[in-house]
């Protein structure tokens, strides 16, 4: 039993049996560690991409949800006009009878309604739209996350053949974190 030990010994003392040497274990951690560096790079940037996707579609289907409801109303009106220093619409609807100053455009009757832009303030951490609704008593958020550098979340201009437009402006966070501007723009008219 002694010499069939030795045998063995001696066989394995016959191979050449090598380990991993040390520079051959950093070199290998450290091409572990570029492939893995560079695996968390590229998800992040693909995490800031898919956010910044997300926030630009979730607000231009804001400004869309707010642009039709905003037409529905306006294209149901006898009149409107734009008040510039308050960023307001102000619209008279089919049913009411008390008109509308289309002149002066500073006052809303409790028959009429609103589209007014509001800076943020408390409460309400991003300048928004408020929609004042004909025979309501308060101004309801209509969307929020607006754009309050110049010009304003909410521009209305009107053509010499009294078709109004009506600029949204809003602002969503791209992938480096940065504000970025979105606008939609419509166009309506009153009712004849």
């Amino acid at each position: 039993m002694m010499g069939s030990q030795k045998n063995i010994v001696l066989l394995l003392a016959d191979q050449d049996v090598r380990g991993f040497t040390l520079i051959e274990m950093l070199v290998g951690m450290t091409m572990g560690l570029l492939i893995l560096a560079g695996l968390t790079s590229m998800f992040v940037s693909m995490n800031d991409a898919s956010r910044a996707v997300s926030s630009r579609s979730d607000q231009m289907g804001n400004l869309y949800l707010a642009s039709h409801i905003m037409q529905a109303e306006l294209r149901e009106s006898q009149d409107l006009c734009w008040d510039a220093t308050k960023n307001r619409i102000i619209y008279r609807p089919l049913d009411s009878i008390i008109p509308l100053d289309t002149t002066a455009c500073n006052t809303v009757d409790a028959s009429q309604g609103s589209f007014e832009f509001r800076p943020a303030k408390t409460g309400h951490p991003t300048p928004y739209i408020c929609w004042d609704r004909p025979n309501k008593t308060r101004c309801e958020e209509l969307i929020r996350g607006m754009s309050a550098s110049n010009p304003s979340g909410l521009v209305a201009s009107q053509s010499a053949n009294s078709i109004w437009t009506i600029t949204l402006t809003s602002s969503y966070l791209n992938e480096n974190k940065a504000n970025k501007t979105l606008s939609l723009r419509f166009k309506t008219w009153k009712r004849n």
